[in-house]
């Protein structure tokens, strides 16, 4: 995840375009490959197992390596032997970027100290793509979301959230910064209500094409048209978000929280309250995440 975020700081700096740092996204999809994979490939877990884990991801707020080791599929230091052949995805792109002539390898390396710095990030390369700590820091460093009440619980949602899109859509995304809405837009919106202790609004805004290639990821199937099979999946991924933050909340800090339905088509967002906006560029388009105070 901390690759997405640096890509914002080079598009922010103007190192990059948002071309080539979309082209460069991509490549390090090609390039990168998933503990899982890594896993299947030297022989410790078979395919079903997993995918069971994956299952197991969407119920509950945890690291692939940290379930694989609570359910006695693989030891300690045997994952530590699959993480040390997993590159780190902002390395890749500093590879990337420097291997096609974006950058200099100088460039580089100067721009990604001073993200760190930025960011306070003091000890990146060893880091993993979850590590919760530091991707906190991250997230509360890069977005302000004081409008909010209980902004410090909207920032719980929204680190949950980018581990979500990167378990679930995928890791080629570049974060961008929040922004308030102040009247609707023209665009399909689903939304779905949090209530008890801490109240909330959520919803996904996007274009219907940038939707259909969002569905076809999450559910793993090739959409080609925007349909009903296409709102369920956008539907079923914001509940799925939802109800594993409700879980953490339960378990972190000991508050029931309820989800009602998900709506789909929706546009009735109370625009006379704290409104933001959490824009996401995708190859494929910008998904817009809305939260607000009910």
């Amino acid at each position: 995840m901390f690759s997405q975020f640096f890509g914002n700081f080079l598009l922010n700096e103007k190192l990059v375009t948002p071309e080539q740092l979309a082209n460069s996204i991509q490549e390090v999809q090609k390039i990168h490959t998933r503990i899982g994979e890594l896993a299947i490939r030297y022989g410790y877990l078979t395919e079903e197992q997993v995918e069971k884990i994956h299952i197991m991801q969407t119920e509950e707020d945890k690291r692939f390596g940290e379930l694989v080791i609570e359910h006695g599929l693989m030891n300690e230091s045997e994952m530590e032997k699959l993480l040390s052949l997993q590159h780190n995805d902002y390395e890749l792109l500093c590879k990337v970027l420097t291997d096609n002539n974006v950058l200099s390898k100088e460039d580089c390396f100067y721009a990604l100290e001073n993200f760190k710095s930025k960011y306070k990030l003091s000890d990146l390369d060893t880091l993993s793509l979850l590590q919760t700590t530091k991707i906190n820091i991250l997230i509360n460093d890069f977005f302000d979301l004081t409008k909010l009440e209980e902004a410090p619980i909207f920032m719980k949602y929204l680190t949950l959230l980018f581990n979500n899109i990167t378990r679930f859509v995928g890791s080629d995304f570049t974060p961008y910064k929040e922004f308030l809405m102040t009247e609707p837009v023209d665009m399909k919106l689903f939304s779905q209500n949090i209530t008890g202790k801490f109240s909330a609004c959520s919803a996904i805004c996007a274009e219907e094409k940038t939707l259909i290639a969002m569905a076809s990821r999450y559910a793993q199937e090739d959409f080609t048209e925007y349909d009903e099979y296409v709102q369920a999946s956008i539907c079923d991924f914001l509940n799925l978000h939802n109800g594993v933050f409700t879980v953490n909340m339960s378990n972190q800090m000991h508050m029931e929280l309820m989800l009602e339905p998900p709506i789909e088509e929706s546009s009735e967002l109370d625009f006379s309250k704290t409104v933001y906006c959490i824009p996401v560029g995708f190859p494929f388009g910008t998904v817009n995440f809305i939260i607000a105070n009910l």
